[in-house]
């Protein structure tokens, strides 16, 4: 299998991190959050890039050019709208409304990279949107308007920075991750202080946002770079599905939410989305 795959398969195991993690800080906003996250991931990706390429980082990061600092944006769009999702409303629905990813991903890679989608692709999307309404349908309230339009718009801005990554699949878009995370801090520093809270939190709470930018957002979202040099948008969004497929599974080791029969059976179809997608690989 390429490795690419790999890495399309594994990033969302980082990202499926941030449900329980987010619900269990007691003290931090939304904006509080994002600043700490974001911030944490622009400085992890810096020495990620000053690793790899050492004296050439400069040349990397401007190699790509208004196509990665564009990326960036669309990425902090898509961070800010997470963690303001799963502030304002259930897990349950943030993850629902993001099955449509790799619809609205399908789209725009036909319309702007002619990335044909094969049958098999479709019953993959058909199968993980089944797969996540059993896993959420009897805890799927939509009172709250508000979380499930931020939600919304997240999956446009995730649709849209997949798109724009194999628009810039020559080049190394990991910068646009950098980018992504100064923007998302930019954003959060200025709403912490434009709401009143500031940015002071327990310590303990800065800790976990830290570690929500360096592993649940840093590491996965470097794969997920890589992995659209050839992996066509929309299957990057299928296997994206990956996350809340393990998302439970934290919630179940972490705090001890265990999952019902119902999730279970959910997971398993989701599961066989993924398989199927894994499957075209080795054949």
């Amino acid at each position: 299998m390429n490795h690419h795959y790999i890495f399309a398969v594994v990033a969302p195991i980082f990202w499926s991190f941030a449900g329980v993690i987010v619900k269990s800080l007691e003290h931090a906003t939304e904006w509080q959050i994002n600043f700490y996250r974001c911030g944490s991931l622009a400085l992890f990706v810096s020495l990620v890039i000053l690793f790899r390429y050492r004296w050439s980082a400069p040349g990397i990061l401007r190699s790509g050019g208004l196509k990665t600092l564009f990326a960036g944006a669309l990425l902090s769009g898509a961070m800010i709208c997470n963690i303001v999702a799963l502030k304002y409303t259930t897990v349950a629905v943030a993850v629902f409304v993001m099955a449509a990813a790799p619809i609205f991903a399908a789209l725009l890679g036909r319309i702007f990279l002619g990335e044909l989608v094969s049958t098999r692709v479709w019953i993959s999307i058909l199968l993980g949107f089944v797969g996540i309404s059993i896993m959420v349908g009897g805890r799927l309230q939509l009172g709250d308007t508000v979380g499930v339009a931020v939600a919304v718009l997240g999956i446009f801005f995730f649709g849209a920075y997949t798109v724009t990554l194999r628009v810039g699949k020559g080049i190394d878009m990991t910068p646009a991750v950098l980018y992504g995370g100064v923007i998302g801090a930019s954003v959060g520093v200025l709403m912490s202080f434009a709401t009143g809270v500031g940015l002071l939190i327990p310590p303990v709470e800065i800790l976990w946002c830290t570690l929500l930018g360096v592993v649940q957002l840093g590491i996965g979202s470097v794969l997920f770079a890589l992995a659209a040099q050839t992996v066509p948008a929309v299957q990057l969004t299928v296997f994206a599905l990956g996350e809340p497929l393990f998302g439970p599974v934290w919630a179940w080791i972490g705090i001890g939410e265990v999952p019902t029969w119902v999730t279970l059976l959910g997971g398993a179809v989701l599961f066989s989305a993924l398989g199927l997608q894994l499957s075209t690989k080795r054949s």
